[in-house]
């Protein structure tokens, strides 16, 4: 596998490019592990030159240069990356185009959705869905926001681990240059996507930056602060994306 990660390094990559492995020490700093818990001093690796160094005690993920050199580096830092999947692993795809288990199809919306009750922020909402294959959910009728007042449901606040509000989540809209403008994230405003029942008195921006939107168990929509972790719904569409 080391040579072929070269192989792919100098093909698509500079000679000053570095990409993230899978061992980190987000979970016990100075301790890295592969993603399997592999401890990595069990394994016969290459540092590149004055690394591992740590800077700002922050360094807590693993970068792979051209020359097969590992480097320890922040994990905050946007890095390219390779995955890796055996070509032995069987996967099942499920009606929602994935083999994550949590996307469930809604068949009065023809969608899927995910509640994700680990809080990220707004923006790291965003990506998680991204990642899925999907976005943050976009309520697009009185149908769809009774359909996610269902998939609240199932999360009550005993059920959700943290120190955070339990009783909204993020969805896809946000303040379009101000809060008097909200719109989806594809663009539209809550009244073209088909959907723009406020709670009562909101959107207040109660606290100054609350650009966000949310939903609350009842279905009603509410402003958030961006940059809060709270929980978050995604949705994707059935058939994407496409799985080979």
């Amino acid at each position: 596998m080391e040579t072929e990660m070269k192989n792919i390094m100098r093909k698509f990559f500079t000679s000053e490019s570095e990409v993230f492995t899978g061992f980190h020490a987000t979970y016990s700093r100075g301790n890295f592990y592969s993603t399997e818990g592999v401890p990595l001093s069990k394994m016969h690796i290459a540092w590149a030159e004055n690394e591992p160094n740590n800077v700002g005690n922050n360094e807590n993920c693993i970068t792979l240069n051209v020359n097969g050199e590992l480097a320890d580096r922040s994990c905050d830092e946007p890095r390219p990356y390779i995955c890796f999947r055996s070509a032995d692993m069987k996967t099942e795809v499920n009606k929602c185009g994935t083999i994550d288990p949590e996307y469930e199809l809604d068949e009065a919306t023809d969608t899927c959705y995910k509640f994700h009750s680990v809080a990220r922020t707004f923006s790291g909402a965003h990506f998680a869905c991204s990642a899925e294959g999907g976005h943050l959910a976009i309520i697009k009728s009185d149908v769809e926001a009774a359909v996610l007042k269902k998939v609240f449901a199932k999360y009550p606040v005993a059920k959700i681990l943290g120190s955070f509000k339990k009783d909204i989540a993020f969805v896809g809209f946000h303040g379009w240059a101000d809060t008097s403008d909200w719109r989806t994230i594809h663009g539209q405003t809550l009244q073209e996507a088909g959907y723009s029942k406020f709670a009562s008195g909101e959107p207040s921006n109660s606290t100054t930056g609350e650009f966000c939107g949310g939903i609350c168990r009842s279905a009603l929509l509410n402003d958030l602060a961006c940059e809060k972790p709270i929980a978050f719904i995604c949705q994707k569409k059935r058939d994407f994306p496409p799985v080979c």
